[in-house]
């Protein structure tokens, strides 16, 4: 719990909302409330303390958004683990303190969501929850309301379609006393998407006729006449203008999208004069101009255009109770489209997301309980609740009877450039029965029959804005994965210092992998001294490069070894099993690199040449062994100690002397010899991958002499094998042979 004047420039602790206030009281004389925030760092600390982290995670991997039925079930069961939270004694004392602090007389307060990312650069409009008009008492219980509010349907929605993670969004949370408001609403410094009405009276120095009774308040509205405090030559238009949005009392049903409001649009120039206001708009020409001039500041501090929700009580005070740059600003604004030719079916609508969109209309009479809709709908319906947001990615527009340019949704809308008309009027829904194909102009407010005869593009084909997501996420990581910059391994940069991603890592760690290789296998064998040559019962030509114990003492001094030298028990048990085939050997060259004894020099290098050779690398527990037979390679990796836990067998096998045909036959023998004795393989073109463990040290030795023997008696099975049937019989045949008790 810290006081709103600690949390300064500290989004990552408070939260946007949070710090953003902290910030105008710390650097403003402006009017803001005083407050506490329960910490980022709370909440992290609240699930730790319940155990919920790994619940939550398990919920969370279920999500679908394509499934809003099983969306909205897997959040109330995540709400339901919030909401029954134990707070950690020490918080609670804290919260009950705070709210003592800032309401001694024990006047309602308001507890206010400020999540890490929210008010960032996504706005999380509307999307999370907050609680007003709490008794300083029952604040425990409205903190938990506000961290479940994380989990809603359309707060999880909007956090995976923005490319949050879950823990990236902790939920920090902002107490303040609750101002007991005569008038409240929102003020854009550079309102999105003003009218052209209001664009032309900017730029002509026009306003429009109003007169006021004497408390100052507007009663009608006239055709427009030249502003008395502007010069004609005025033009304010490029710069763009103010709006205020009000509604009486509480600015809840302005938020929520379930009222309408009152509009004043002034200039953006030092006197901010009035272009248009509303009939019945509370609030008197001074109020007006105080806000803008309020506003204005705030965006001065912060450098960009703010959206400031602001409240005035009755004693005429005005209180900024949040200040944030306008939600969708960024966006460019969508391109019109050609609608000549089309018949409108509703004119004069008020366009608050522009935009326009082609889609079926489906009717939706209660925005809380919206379930799934098909992709490429046109949604009527009664108010613009924050909820449709969960559904944002499959509509190509929204008309509703109620609603204002500075709901939530609204602003969701604009940063999804979907286009969102508000009709003020309910015979909309049989203006625009379900079913009917229509064309969403939210530029001029207008709604045709038909498509166009250039569609614009489809926003709402299925999971497409879910997209956005992952390639957000992926655009923030790349830098950090797939940025090189260690591109020379001849530079004095070329160190482990220098990496600055992990494709640095990997490319160092290869090149210094790639140098050590050829430290053992140069051209002309130098660099071998390190390994040692072995020298057994079977025509293998191999290397080996003891890492650590791979060899008994017996090994000290001599420059050949035999297997009696191996202590390395997975090197021994393969060794073992190629020495168990003598038969296979019969006859036959030593097994070498015959491919490229083929490429160098026409043969001239021996067969026993480093160069056409195997290599190992071992340790009394693991082994590491490339075969070079004939045609083919052959990889065993292998762990073989104590762990049963840690011990693997993994091998893999390409190539071969015979036709593709044979090649593949003889995969087949080795697949199903291998799956037969617990293996698992996975066979693409001449390659076969097989893997084996967990399992103790006796059965990892056992399966590592099986592996030997499958190699000795398949090293030209490929030239040979002619049908299916015979490498099935083949395999059942060495099973059965190597199965026998004496063979055992």
């Amino acid at each position: 719990m810290l006081p709103l004047s600690e949390v300064a420039g500290r989004p990552e602790v408070a939260g946007h909302k949070a710090s953003r206030l902290a910030e105008v009281r710390q650097r403003t004389m402006l009017p803001v409330p005083d407050g506490f925030v329960v910490t980022a760092s709370a909440f992290h600390y609240i699930i730790e303390y319940n155990g919920l982290r790994a619940p939550l995670d398990d919920l969370l991997r279920q999500v679908d958004l394509a499934d809003g039925n099983s969306l909205v079930d897997l959040c109330r069961t995540m709400r339901e683990l919030v909401l029954t939270v134990e707070l950690p004694p020490v918080l609670e004392t804290e919260l009950l303190e705070a709210g003592h602090a800032l309401s001694p007389q024990r006047a309602p307060l308001a507890v206010r969501s400020s999540a890490v990312a929210e008010d960032g650069e996504a706005s999380f409009a509307g999307q999370h929850t907050s609680v007003l008009g709490v008794a300083p008492a029952d604040l425990p219980d409205a903190y938990r309301t506000v961290l479940a509010g994380k989990y809603t349907p359309r707060a999880v929605s909007y956090r995976i379609i923005h490319g949050f993670a879950d823990t990236e969004t902790p939920m920090a949370v902002l107490l303040m006393p609750l101002v007991q408001a005569k008038a409240s609403g929102v003020a854009y410094t550079r309102a999105p998407s003003p009218p052209a009405r209001i664009l032309s009276l900017a730029a002509t120095g026009r306003a429009a006729k109003t007169s006021e009774d004497d408390n100052g308040t507007p009663s009608t509205t006239a055709t427009a006449t030249k502003a008395p405090d502007a010069p004609a030559a005025s033009d304010d238009s490029a710069a763009g203008v103010i709006a205020i949005h009000t509604v009486g009392g509480m600015g809840a049903p302005l938020m929520d999208g379930s009222s309408g409001d009152t509009t004043a649009w002034l200039s953006r120039g030092a006197r901010h004069r009035i272009l248009e206001r509303a009939q019945g708009l509370p609030l008197t020409t001074e109020d007006l101009k105080r806000l803008a001039r309020l506003s204005m500041e705030l965006e001065t501090l912060f450098g960009e255009p703010q959206d400031v929700e602001w409240a005035i009580d009755e004693s005429g005070r005005i209180s900024i109770v949040q200040s944030r740059p306008v939600p969708g600003a960024a966006v460019a604004p969508p391109p019109r489209v050609d609608v000549s030719g089309l018949t409108p079916l509703l004119e004069g609508a008020d366009p608050v997301a522009p935009g326009t969109g082609c889609g079926t209309v489906v009717h939706v009479l209660s925005c809380a309980d919206i379930g799934d809709l098909p992709p490429g709908t046109v949604l009527v319906t009664p108010c613009l609740g924050p909820s449709l947001a969960r559904v944002l990615d499959r509509m190509e527009g929204v008309i509703s009877v109620e609603g204002s340019r500075a709901s939530h949704f609204a602003s969701v809308a604009r940063e999804s450039s979907v286009p969102v008309l508000v009709t003020g009027d309910d015979s909309v829904f049989a203006t625009l029965p379900v079913g009917t194909l229509v064309t969403v102009d939210a530029h001029e407010g207008v709604v045709f029959a038909g498509r166009p005869a250039t569609p614009p593009p489809r926003r709402s084909s299925p999971g497409a804005m879910a997209l956005r997501g992952p390639m957000h996420r992926l655009s923030r990581a790349m830098p950090h994965v797939a940025r090189l910059t260690l591109v020379d391994p001849s530079s004095s940069d070329f160190a482990p210092a220098n990496c600055r991603s992990l494709h640095d890592i990997v490319r160092f760690c290869h090149e210094m992998a790639v140098r050590e290789m050829f430290s053992l296998v140069e051209r002309d064998g130098r660099g071998l001294s390190g390994a040692r040559k072995v020298r057994g019962d079977i025509p293998v030509v191999m290397y080996v490069l003891n890492l650590d114990d791979g060899f008994f003492p017996s090994a000290i001094g001599k420059r050949e070894i035999t297997p009696d030298d191996f202590r390395s028990l997975p090197l021994w048990a393969i060794w073992f099993g190629l020495s168990s085939e003598p038969a296979a050997w019969a006859a036959l060259p030593p097994a070498a690199d015959w491919e490229e004894l083929d490429r160098i020099s026409a043969g001239i290098f021996r067969r026993d040449s480093p160069q056409l050779a195997s290599y190992a690398v071992a340790s009394s527990t693991y082994a590491n062994i490339m075969l070079r037979f004939g045609y083919h390679f052959a990889v065993i990796d292998s762990l073989c100690a104590g762990d049963t836990r840690a011990n693997y067998i993994q091998f893999r096998l390409k190539g071969g002397g015979g036709h593709a045909e044979g090649r593949s036959l003889r995969l087949r023998f080795l697949s199903r010899v291998l799956e037969q004795s617990g293996f698992s393989t996975r066979i693409k073109g001449d390659l076969i991958d097989a893997r084996h463990g967990p399992g103790s040290e006796a059965l990892i030795q056992k399966r590592l002499a099986l592996l030997g023997r499958v190699l000795a008696v398949t090293r030209l099975m490929d030239i040979r094998l002619s049908t299916e049937e015979q490498a099935d019989a083949e395999a059942d045949n060495f099973l059965t042979r190597i199965n026998t008790p004496e063979d055992d």
